[in-house]
């Protein structure tokens, strides 16, 4: 019941089976096609942010915002006045973690090359050591991304 045509929709679908008939085995079903909201996604929180050195600043700053209403509603406006920083947060330092990942990785072999040609250049020895750091750290990242994207912990 699912073709290429209806993927290109961008619907959600869902169908509901009628009892059957009580000559037959067929039952009726009915196919209901919701059309979506282009942009509105749900908002998912991913734990990589809360490694960033600004995460607890953003999350004071905006959590500091005053609401008068029921603490619900409090919570609710507090929570959606996080979205757009979180959001920023990601776009700005954790979008296309994996391709960070590997150009890191290709700078670092370059360093280390270069390194084993001149072993003595303490700034080539000194750069070594940040992009091993950092590359470490960006690892564990990608790591926390992709262990709460398929919902369980890949140990290493």
């Amino acid at each position: 019941m699912f073709n290429p045509f209806w993927s290109s929709l961008q619907c959600s679908a869902h169908v509901h089976f009628d009892m059957s008939g009580t000559f037959s085995d067929h039952s009726p079903a009915l196919v209901c096609l919701d059309q979506r909201v282009p942009g509105h996604c749900n908002f998912k929180f991913f734990n990589m942010w809360a490694s960033h050195d600004q995460f607890m600043e953003i999350v004071s700053r905006n959590w500091s915002i005053f609401f008068y209403d029921t603490p619900m509603y409090t919570l609710c406006r507090k929570l959606k006045s996080l979205n757009g920083p979180l959001k920023e947060l990601n776009k700005l330092h954790f979008s296309h973690i994996s391709e960070h990942v590997s150009r890191l990785e290709t700078e670092l072999d370059l360093y280390q090359i270069a390194l084993h040609h001149d072993r003595d250049n303490s700034l080539l020895l000194e750069q070594d050591k940040l992009l091993r750091l950092k590359l470490l750290r960006l690892k564990s990242v990608e790591n926390m991304f992709f262990n709460q994207k398929a919902k369980c912990n890949f140990s290493q």
